[in-house]
């Protein structure tokens, strides 16, 4: 093996929301810090044909990877991680829960959201497709409203393909944290795949990594895992940590689409609205949502989806808070099902979706149901489970923080959260 010449004081394995806005935070401080990204820096983005590079796909179907049970679940193994494709959407969520902890995220929740300058997605963002389903769900008491968002109005230019990368930049993602922290003088290493923790009388001491044929042990003071809900507890069994993995939770999402003579969401970011009306009572919120092109239907809905015309498609997401009773395994095989309880969520949302589209003027021939799905893998490595109320495991000095240590699904876009776990953690341990 081969040893790497710098001793760090601190590694964080992935460069996704937690662990560029880790690297961002410690940086600058007259700390070492080194970042470990299995992915690369992408250089072009914003199609279907670029996303096969960087979305975890089935190495022979090229398909989303599937849990055993053929839930499918969207990741990206990239700079700036999954946070790069989401929809820009930023919402306090798991506040209660986390204070329940003995974690106060008030202070950094605040910080969040003056940084990004979250707000209310700009009206003039919103299509005539969006406004008539906010019309309709208001009509009906479901109150249906603007989505907070980091996105610069001025920027954004309405293409609808915020989940395959924002090409003009207005939409913030981790990549805006992750550039701050290399001119804070923090260091990257690409294409370079952690394989599990080296520690020495139950103290970390480096990680070593695999980067093309060879292996490497890079030295550090303290470890930092933020590969997100999956790639995080694959890491810590790796590392001897053999209860990690289980509670997986993804947030499972059904869309509903249907057929509109005159109106799309084809002109504005996706998700761009909220229903939480339903979401203490019931575990679910609905959002205005299309996928596009028509090869990402076809992978949610098959050959009808692949028909549906983008010009003419309205569609809701229906977002559930799941049941965390999936797993992951050390060999990567994922466990992970639509419970009885998920499942009556899930039709319970989707009903009121269809009776929204409904009433937008929707054909009733044309709805869709598509297969379930989800982005948000999470509860993997659980606070007060896997790690204590420090984000600290049972081996000293290594920490995780993403996603993964969440308690519970949130059912809500959990990014700001991430980045206020962040924030939390530095200021522990920088």
């Amino acid at each position: 093996m081969k040893i790497h010449e710098k001793k760090y004081d601190y590694v964080i394995v992935g460069s996704g929301t937690a662990g560029a806005t880790l690297a961002r935070e410690l940086g600058g401080k007259n700390h070492s810090i080194l970042i470990i990204e299995k992915g690369t820096r992408e250089e072009k983005y914003g199609s279907f044909a670029d996303s096969l590079r960087y979305f975890d796909l089935h190495k022979i179907t090229h398909r989303p990877i599937k849990s055993k049970e053929g839930l499918i679940i969207y990741r990206t193994i990239m700079a700036g991680g999954s946070g790069f494709v989401s929809a820009g959407n930023f919402v306090r969520s798991m506040e209660v829960e986390f204070k329940d902890l003995g974690i106060d995220l008030t202070e950094e929740f605040v910080e969040t959201e003056k940084e990004l300058k979250v707000a209310p997605i700009h009206e003039d963002l919103i299509s005539d497709g969006g406004w008539a389903i906010a019309e309709a769900a208001n009509d009906l008491g479901y109150n249906m409203k603007l989505m907070p968002k980091a996105i610069s109005p001025g920027k954004c230019i309405k293409c609808g393909n915020c989940t395959l990368g924002c090409t003009t930049g207005a939409k913030w993602t981790p990549l805006v944290y992750l550039e701050e922290a290399l001119e804070r003088g923090v260091e990257i290493m690409y294409n370079a795949s952690a394989e599990k923790v080296f520690e020495e009388k139950g103290t970390a001491k480096g990680v070593v990594v695999h980067k093309g044929r060879k292996e490497i042990l890079v030295r550090a003071g303290k470890v930092i895992i933020s590969a997100g809900g999956i790639g995080t507890p694959l890491i810590l069994q790796r590392s001897g940590i053999w209860n990690a993995g289980s509670s997986l939770f993804v947030d499972t999402f059904v869309m509903v689409y249907g057929m509109h003579n005159e109106l799309s969401l084809a002109r504005e970011p996706q998700m761009s609205m909220v229903c939480t009306r339903f979401y203490n009572s019931d575990g679910f919120i609905l959002s205005p949502h299309v996928s596009h092109p028509r090869l990402l239907k076809y992978i949610e809905a098959g050959t009808v989806g692949f028909m549906m015309d983008d010009s003419r498609t309205l569609g809701i997401m229906t977002k559930i808070r799941d049941e965390n009773l999936g797993r992951i395994y050390p060999n990567g095989r994922i466990l992970k099902t639509v419970t009885r309880r998920d499942r009556g969520k899930i039709i319970k949302g989707t009903d009121l979706a269809v009776e929204i589209l409904l009433k937008t003027g929707v054909k009733p021939r044309t709805l869709v149901k598509t297969n379930p799905a989800g982005a948000h893998p999470g509860g993997t490595a659980a606070m007060g489970e896997i790690v204590d109320y420090n984000f600290e495991t049972k081996i000293s000095n290594l920490f995780v923080c993403d996603a993964s240590v969440f308690p519970k699904s949130p059912g809500l876009p959990p990014m700001e959260t991430i980045m206020a776990l962040a924030k939390k953690l530095a200021k522990k341990i920088g």
